[in-house]
């Protein structure tokens, strides 16, 4: 798995990708189809896929002077269940003032001490329950079993998925419309850009991973990379893509 979910890159695509194959109008559209045969605005999961290759290959390579890459996957909320996940009760319900953080898309992981599962989220009902992609193998009672979401440190995967989609619209826009670059993909680059200038400046912490010196082993230090001098340029920035 890449930097962004393909449900993330989904969510960042504009309504241009839109795909008509609801078999009647009463019926409300999905703004981008996965499908199996690349037709018109159908963009299939591999190529999908290759661009958040791509996206994540360029991060690396701007962040590999300060961080080491590729990035890990970090747990950045734990939840306790409400009931027990058994093949009576598949959906994951939780209980704290923070439950409404998950989206559909979402990673977890549950687990009792003993087994993990790890599963995607297809639906959040009440900011409370949650609906998996798969049942659970295993039974996991409420007393014993916590819940974790796991992700790439922010905003390292909204970079990701805007790089990938601001990459796919140049490459169908200069299909259908010339040479010139997509105005909403270059609006999504910049923001992207802006999130990983953000990281090279010290103003942004990616928290739990492994920072390139000797000072910063300890992964738990909050102090910043030495940025140039008053008499040099007072930021490091990336060039335009």
């Amino acid at each position: 798995m890449g930097y962004a979910t393909r449900d993330l890159c989904k969510r960042v695509f504009s309504q241009s990708f839109t795909t008509a194959t609801d078999p009647t109008l009463t019926q409300k559209g999905n703004l981008i189809n996965f499908g199996n045969s690349l037709k018109g605005n159908l963009i299939t999961d591999e190529i999908l896929d290759q661009h958040i290759a791509l996206a994540d290959e360029y991060i690396n390579s701007i962040l590999n002077s300060m961080y080491s890459t590729p990035l890990t996957e970090i747990s950045d909320v734990e939840f306790e269940l409400v009931v027990d996940v058994d093949p009576y009760n598949t959906d994951v319900v939780i209980m704290s003032p923070n439950a409404n953080v998950f989206v559909p898309g979402d990673v977890i992981v549950l687990t009792n001490g003993f087994a993990n599962e790890r599963r995607t989220v297809t639906d959040v009902a009440n900011g409370t329950t949650l609906t998996v992609n798969e049942p659970f193998l295993v039974d996991y009672a409420a007393a014993e079993s916590r819940l974790l979401r796991v992700k790439f440190p922010d905003p390292v995967p909204g970079a990701s998925a805007r790089f990938c989609v601001a990459s796919l619209f140049d490459r169908y826009f200069s299909s259908m419309s010339g040479t010139e670059k997509n105005e909403y993909g270059k609006g999504l680059r910049n923001q992207a850009r802006v999130m990983l200038m953000n990281i090279l400046n010290g103003r942004t912490v990616l928290h739990g991973q492994t920072r390139i010196s000797s000072r910063f082993a300890n992964p738990t230090l909050l102090g910043r990379y030495s940025l140039p001098s008053s008499d040099q340029d007072s930021t490091r920035d990336i060039p335009e893509m």
